[in-house]
């Protein structure tokens, strides 16, 4: 059978004994004479008793198809099986006084603790703020609905973030958590992820604590799941999370939720469920822009004192991805190679450095390839660039261009004379020249608005080159 049976025979047993009863169930169903199965789209009740199969086919059929039908299995067929049924296996002591627990979630009450004899020695990780998240037009509005949402509880809920990973998500739930907790009106907060709440409930049900894992989670001011794409194919579940949304939303309490898909591109949760995450707010939070990179390597520069010259922050903000826990994996490596090297951060030290990290691009290389990078890395106009003007803000970028087109094309000097609407391919030898003699003297140029020593300018032009290939 599918790996569901872990969690659904516990809930269906539960079912069967809101129906007929906790005494009628266990003389009739928990004895080692009568085993519950499921098989291939059927509920097989086995007995080694004739007489109490025909007893329970019955009595007991109504009650069991409304218990396969509050566990979500309303299609499974009911079959009645004389044969063997082997005695349950005891539980190890251990596991028996272990069961008795129940877990505890991060709470605005009491967070989860490490054992006393340790709780000294290990930190608990720091909940990340709303202070502290950078906004821009990637995750504006998922961070303005965060806002509103504590400061009016329950009339939009649930909250629904989605996005990719590393994009934000976590961040913001737990920044809702940390404000929620300062709120002592919105009552107690709980903030967990999907994984945890699966476990929780498993364990409740096969303990028997089903009715304090319901106290714990339906009774809160506020409830905040993460990952909720985790409950996919896990039956019992869901049923119970359906059941604790509304239970909250009634009371008028506050859901925040987050997955890595909006809720309709999550079918395997089903169409209830589906249907609860979209009735409130639905925000998206797209992969960090530039403004967000920016930031947020500036800041995390800062904290570990990693020293960034303006060029190389630029190259790392255009060559690192769109998801923040690269972004936080770059700065941390930057800053284990100072604390060992000791050495100035340089452009090749980073293209080696971060050789993982950097997306691969294709290696075609063209003439307006080139030209665009360096449009884009000194914010030259391509008008400007193929003008007849001599002035230094459209010479030095233009002598740049035709050098770097030498080297990285292959394309002949009339080619790139045309390409760069010169009169006479001279020009671009004497670009050549030029540019080659900055590199002797070690000279400091002026490209556009940005003064810089050629070979750092030639460094951030072929950066933006491999990005864009």
């Amino acid at each position: 059978m599918v790996t569901e049976d872990i969690e659904i025979l516990p809930a269906l047993r539960l079912a069967m004994i809101e129906r007929v009863g906790q005494d009628r169930f266990e003389l009739w169903f928990g004895t080692n004479n009568t085993q519950l199965r499921l098989s291939d789209g059927c509920l097989l009740i086995e007995s080694t008793s004739r007489v109490n199969l025909d007893f329970l086919r019955k009595n007991f059929h109504e009650a069991i198809r409304q218990a396969l039908s509050d566990v979500q299995l309303p299609g499974h067929q009911v079959i009645y099986r004389e044969g063997s049924a082997p005695a349950p296996k005891a539980p190890s002591p251990s596991a028996a006084k272990a069961e008795k627990k129940m877990p505890t979630a991060v709470s605005s009450t009491q967070p989860t603790r490490a054992p006393s004899s340790s709780s000294t020695m290990i930190q608990r990780r720091r909940f990340a703020s709303l202070k502290d998240f950078v906004v821009s037009d990637c995750n504006s509005m998922a961070k303005t609905a965060a806002t509103m949402v504590l400061q009016q509880p329950g009339q939009i809920s649930p909250l629904y973030i989605h996005g990719p990973s590393g994009s934000g998500k976590t961040h913001l739930l737990e920044g809702i958590y940390g404000l929620a907790q300062q709120k002592k009106e919105l009552g107690r907060v709980v903030y967990l992820s999907a994984e945890q709440f699966t476990t929780y409930f498993l364990e409740a049900l096969q303990s028997s604590g089903v009715a304090s894992f319901r106290r714990k989670y339906r009774d809160v001011g506020v409830l905040i799941i993460d990952d909720v794409q985790f409950f996919a194919g896990k039956r019992a579940t869901k049923t119970e999370l359906l059941h604790t949304l509304d239970a909250i939303t009634r009371r008028g309490g506050q859901v925040v939720l987050a997955g890595n898909q909006r809720p309709t591109e999550l079918s395997a949760l089903g169409t209830e469920l589906v249907a609860r995450f979209s009735s409130g707010l639905i925000c998206k939070v797209d992969p960090l822009d530039e403004t967000c990179k920016t930031a947020m390597i500036q800041r995390l520069a800062e904290k570990r004192d990693v020293q960034l010259t303006e060029s190389i922050a630029h190259w790392l903000t255009r060559q690192l991805p769109g998801e923040g826990r690269l972004v936080s994996g770059a700065i941390n490596r930057l800053w284990a190679y100072c604390a060992v090297k000791g050495n100035t951060l340089s452009i090749p030290v980073l293209e080696n450095l971060l050789a993982d990290l950097i997306p691969q691009r294709s290696s075609m290389m063209r003439l307006d390839d080139v030209e665009q990078a360096v449009c884009r890395v000194f914010g030259v106009d391509t008008k400007l660039l193929r003008s007849q003007s001599k002035s230094r803000r459209a010479s030095n970028p233009r002598m740049l261009a035709m050098w770097l087109a030498r080297k990285h094309t292959g394309a002949a000097l009339s080619d790139i004379c045309l390409h760069f609407q010169r009169r006479s391919h001279s020009t671009v030898i004497s670009a050549e020249k030029k540019v080659n003699q900055w590199l002797s003297d070690d000279s400091i140029v002026q490209i556009a608005d940005r003064s810089l020593k050629a070979q750092e300018a030639i460094q951030l032009a072929e950066a933006e080159l491999r990005s864009s290939r």
